[in-house]
């Protein structure tokens, strides 16, 4: 009977390892993982500050009161990864399926499953528009939804995770922005503020390289042909 259980698991290793030499094998390309999915879990990088886009279970003191939306200087914050999803109102994009340029996403906050979301509030530094982290589970409104502008590619082409890019907010048409000189310090957040060092996250309604976004990091899960 050892015998026998330690030939069977040398099968199973076999299949196993087979299985997972074809799957990679297949996925060899870099052009299979050069496309953003659907499910892929990212981290977005602002073009004029470095900073990347971020949030956690912390709640505007101003404003709508809802989860804050910032960014950040450090890049390995696990609490700066966003999941690509279909936008509010549509049936679920399956895991893979390619984000084409002017496509309408969401982008839900992997730690607390809350969605980027902007709406008609104003921003605690700026008093621009406020951008937060709304819905539960990922289901929230339209007010979550975002229109992926590339800034080299025709709309219709797939979002290359290389690209540089705008994200356009469906309901007020504003771009997703951040900038060096609204920034939280002891003096504009208070002495125990658990943002101190980062930037505000806002929707401003003209282009310019703030409003600028590029995949930095990430686990990209392979389009599917």
């Amino acid at each position: 009977f050892g015998t026998f259980k330690q030939e069977g698991m040398k099968v199973i290793a076999f299949s196993l390892f087979f299985a997972l030499f074809a799957l990679s094998s297949a996925y060899d390309s870099e052009n299979d993982f050069s496309t953003v999915t659907c499910g892929s879990s990212i981290k977005l990088k602002n073009r004029a500050s470095g900073f990347r886009l971020h949030s956690h279970d912390v709640k505007w003191g101003s404003g709508s009161g809802q989860q804050s939306v910032t960014s950040t200087g450090s890049k390995d914050d696990p609490n700066s990864l966003w999941v690509v999803h279909a936008k509010h109102g549509d049936p679920m994009c399956p895991r893979g399926t390619p984000v084409k340029c002017g496509d309408t996403i969401r982008l839900m906050h992997s730690a607390t499953r809350a969605n980027l979301h902007s709406h008609l509030f104003r921003s605690p530094l700026s008093q621009q528009q406020e951008v937060s982290a709304f819905g539960v589970e990922g289901e929230g409104d339209t007010g979550d939804n975002w229109i992926v502008d590339c800034l080299n590619a025709q709309p219709g082409s797939n979002w290359d995770r290389k690209s540089a890019i705008r994200f356009r907010h469906a309901d007020t048409r504003k771009y997703l922005h951040t900038h060096a000189s609204h920034k939280f310090d002891r003096g504009n957040c208070g002495f125990t503020c658990p943002i101190i060092g980062q930037q505000e996250v806002t929707a401003f309604g003209q282009k310019n390289d703030d409003n600028v976004w590029a995949v930095a990091e990430g686990i990209i899960f392979p389009s599917l042909k």
